[in-house]
């Protein structure tokens, strides 16, 4: 009887702990999930029959290419929208910076897989870029879609927003780092 007894407890604690969720893939899930607002715009855009997904941004030099991360975006028909952008550090982390030269200039250029129905979407209205470096925050200007290297040897990170307020009303604010060597 005994026996009996221990194996039904054993037989329920099993149970009990296989059916409970792994601490260890808690976070896992939470970094899959996309932000609500990308949601949202996704499915506001989709039924009013405009672009669904904001364009991709690509970042390079003569030899080299980084990752750029979209991080944030929205679509609105009638206001902007207010968005704040997650921390470059958080997005990019394991991502390899672009290296660059102290002062030399690298180019960024706007894209999509979809086709548009207009070509306002490579175009923003708006262009900002923040340089970001041991929580010093720095707007940076941006001439012909060319960005200069800062002289001094860091790793730094960039913030860009990108707004439509025209065909297309919308923000996005993408992010990627380099490493001045």
């Amino acid at each position: 009887m005994k026996k009996c007894f221990l194996f039904f407890l054993m037989l329920i604690g099993v149970t009990l702990v296989g059916c409970a969720e792994n601490p260890a893939l808690i976070g896992l899930k939470e970094e899959v999930q996309e932000s609500p607002i990308s949601k949202e715009s996704e499915s506001e855009k989709e039924e009013s029959g405009n672009v669904a997904k904001p364009p991709d941004v690509q970042v390079w030099t003569d030899e080299d290419s980084t990752v750029v991360v979209l991080d944030v975006w929205c679509w609105k028909e009638v206001s902007l929208c207010s968005l704040e952008p997650n921390p470059p550090e958080e997005q990019l982390y394991g991502s390899p910076p672009l290296k660059v030269e102290p002062g030399e200039v690298f180019e960024f250029a706007i894209s999509t897989s979809e086709i548009p129905e207009s070509d306002h979407i490579y175009f923003p209205d708006y262009i900002e870029l923040t340089q970001i470096r041991l929580d010093e925050e720095k707007e940076v200007e941006v001439t012909n879609r060319r960005i200069t290297a800062p002289m001094e040897k860091g790793r730094y990170y960039y913030a860009m927003k990108l707004q439509w307020e025209g065909e297309v009303v919308g923000q996005a604010y993408y992010v990627f780092g380099i490493n001045v060597q």
